[in-house]
C-alpha cells in the first residue's frame, strides 16, 4: 500500500488447453482493488496479461484486511462472439456447467511510506541530519522493495492455490454494502 502513489502489478494468465476459454475477475473489495481487462477469452495455447491496481490509501482511513481477487475460467461456448467475452457470465444467457476457480489472496500491510519517513525524522532529531533527498531515496528503495515483495507473494500464492483445488465465495462484500 502506499500513501502517495498508485500502485499496480501484473500477472499472465496462460491457457494450456486446445480450447478458446474465457475468464472474469473479481475481487471482494472493488474500492482497494481494479483490475484490468475484468473479462476476456484467450486462445489456445496462448495467454493474457493482468493489471491489477492499489489506488493511493488514506492511512488512517484503509481497514488493513486480506482481500480476494477471484479468477473465473471457463470453456468458449461455440455460438458466443469472441467480441462479447462479458456475456459469458451473464446468467441469463449461458449456464456454464464447468468452470475453474482460483483465488488469490491479497495481504496488505501499513503503507511503508510513513514508516520510512517517521523513522528518518526520528533519526535526524537526534543530531542527524535527513535530507530530502535521502528521504526520497529511501521511498524509492521501498518502493522496489514492496514491488518485489508483492510479486513474489502473487505468485507464492497462485501456485498454493492451484494445488489446493476450488475455494469458497462469500456471499457479500464490503462494497456491495454501500
Amino acid at each position: 500500500l502506499s500513501c502517495t502513489q498508485r500502485r499496480h502489478i501484473k500477472f499472465a494468465i496462460t491457457n494450456p488447453t486446445n480450447v478458446t476459454i474465457g475468464f472474469h475477475l473479481r475481487s471482494t473489495r472493488p474500492s482497494a482493488i481494479k483490475v484490468y481487462p475484468t473479462y476476456g477469452f484467450i486462445e489456445k495455447h496462448d495467454f493474457a496479461m493482468a493489471k491489477v491496481y492499489f489506488p493511493k490509501v488514506d492511512e488512517h482511513d484503509f481497514k488493513v484486511r486480506a482481500d480476494r481477487l477471484t479468477v473465473l475460467l471457463a470453456v468458449k461456448p461455440e455460438d458466443l462472439s469472441i467480441s462479447e467475452p462479458k456475456l459469458l457470465w451473464d446468467e441469463k444467457d449461458y449456464r456454464l456447467d464447468v468452470f475453474a476457480r482460483r483465488c488469490i489472496t491479497v495481504k496488505y500491510s501499513k503503507p511503508f511510506e510513513n514508516q520510512m519517513i517517521k523513522t528518518s525524522r526520528k533519526s535526524s532529531t537526534k543530531g542527524k541530519e535527513t535530507t530530502d533527498e535521502q528521504i526520497n531515496e529511501q521511498k524509492r528503495q521501498s518502493h522496489k522493495d514492496a514491488k518485489t515483495n508483492a510479486a513474489a507473494q502473487a505468485i507464492k500464492t497462485v501456485q498454493s492455490n492451484d494445488s489446493d483445488g476450488e475455494c469458497e465465495e462469500e456471499g457479500s462484500t464490503e462494497d456491495d454494502q454501500q
